[in-house]
């Protein structure tokens, strides 16, 4: 009895050779597993590490692209073995790179981006492959592959960005027209109140807006780009074009000098035409421009401006309350404010030929209020202050302001709604004496 209790005590103080071949296989087993493991998370770690290389290398070439002036954006050559490319026929294949057709190669004489780099990091050879293609005459795609090899492994990060001619570097782009393409442009912000819409009726998608500070209003609808100096508070899917934030200045304006020499041109030119001094009342009649007032006019009722040319006051201009005034080619101008009241409204014939003008450096420079459907104001313009549109009527023209000192603010509020006609910018005979010569490109 007692040789079998010692012998029960004997196998519980160790291990049999079965239970420690047992143990020892579960051991293996677990290092291998933890070893896989490692190396798995090793692996993981040296990719992520090549391709936040790729990513740097990519961001390099961007903002490379950026420093270049306009001439110089584009290809030094085309090289025939590059990825995603047609060599014979010139263009990126939509089918490779995403996008909705083929784009053309944009390679110039003056081009200084080369079609293929390699850079080496830690014994890894990374290929950069460069294409630049013009998505229109005022913006140019920058696409980049960047290819790499590990271990008889290939890899790819593929990215792309959009550069403006007026964000490009170098002085060409300080020498582009002052006033972009675009529904809205003014060197402050631009605030629009919910529901409010940027459209233009021929669907051209130029009913942009263009500002050197910050836009604000992520419901409003933009049938075209946002370029913006400052923060773009917006929901893409409500921007038909492009949203870019430059950190810079995409708004060009003319200098003080300018301004002045165009403004005392205007007033001579209603001087010269018919000329009255005092705050002058006129009410459901018709004058004729060039028309000029040493004072204030109010206007009211029905009032029609036939011919064409400035109606001009060195005080307030002022539409009364439910006032209609009609013009064929005139355009108000006033050295102080111009005020619309409640319903007022102003129509024109043409939207190039006329607008209104008011050069109080004030944050209300113009007060106004749209029209009925279908009719056209024309060009809103404050050189030394801001514009607030206000109502539910559309403005169809376009609104641009562009004083200093955060005076050349935009703010659209109760929803109104503006309307762009295609091509007014660059046909206004309003502004178009400020308008400096067009900029030659030898590229594109």
């Amino acid at each position: 009895m007692r040789s079998r209790l010692h012998s029960g005590l004997r196998r519980d103080e160790g291990f049999t050779l079965t239970e420690l071949t047992v143990a020892l296989m579960l051991a293996v087993i677990m290092m291998i597993a933890i070893a896989g493991t490692l190396r798995g998370a090793l692996a993981n770690s040296r990719s992520n590490r090549f391709r936040q290389e790729a990513t740097s290398i990519a961001m390099e070439a961007f903002e490379y692209s950026r420093r270049l002036g306009w001439d110089n954006l584009a290809m030094a050559s085309i090289d025939p073995q590059a990825p995603m490319i047609d060599p014979v026929a010139g263009v990126l294949i939509a089918s490779e790179t995403g996008l909705t057709s083929n784009e053309e190669l944009l390679v110039c004489a003056t081009g200084a981006l080369p079609p293929k780099t390699t850079i080496v990091v830690e014994d890894i050879t990374y290929t950069a492959w460069v294409y630049v293609t013009t998505v229109n005459p005022s913006l140019r795609r920058v696409m980049v592959e960047i290819d790499w090899e590990i271990e008889g492994r290939p890899s790819t990060y593929t990215s792309e960005s959009e550069i403006s001619i007026v964000s490009a570097g170098g002085i060409t782009a300080l020498d582009q027209p002052i006033f972009p393409e675009a529904a809205i442009v003014a060197t402050g912000n631009v605030a629009l109140s919910p529901g409010s819409t940027v459209s233009i009726p021929s669907n051209a998608h130029t009913a942009g807006i263009w500002l050197n500070q910050s836009f604000a209003n992520l419901d409003a609808v933009v049938d075209g780009d946002i370029v913006a100096g400052g923060v773009v508070n917006a929901t893409p899917a409500n921007v038909y074009g492009t949203i870019e934030q430059n950190a810079g200045s995409p708004v060009n304006v003319p200098s003080v000098t300018d301004i002045e020499v165009w403004r005392a041109g205007m007033r001579a030119e209603a001087m010269s035409g018919t000329s009255q001094s005092g705050n002058l009342v006129l009410s459901n009649t018709t004058i004729s421009a060039p028309f000029y007032v040493d004072g204030t006019l109010t206007l009211g009722g029905a009032v029609h401006i036939s011919g064409s040319g400035p109606v001009y006051a060195t005080g307030t201009i002022r539409l009364e309350a439910g006032a209609l005034v009609t013009a064929d080619g005139a355009h108000l101008a006033s050295d102080a404010t111009i005020v619309f009241d409640s319903d007022a409204q102003f129509q024109v014939s043409e939207a190039s030929a006329a607008g209104v003008v008011a050069f109080a450096a004030s944050l209300q420079a113009l007060s106004l209020r749209g029209g009925n459907a279908g009719t056209i104001q024309g060009l809103a313009y404050a050189p030394y202050g801001g514009i607030a549109l206000s109502g539910t009527s559309p403005w169809q023209g376009a609104l641009v302001a562009h004083g200093s000192a955060g005076l050349g603010e935009v703010s659209v509020g109760g929803g109104a709604t503006v309307g762009y006609p295609a091509n007014l910018l660059p046909t206004s005979a309003i502004v178009n004496p400020l308008r400096p010569p067009p900029v030659a490109s030898v590229c594109g």
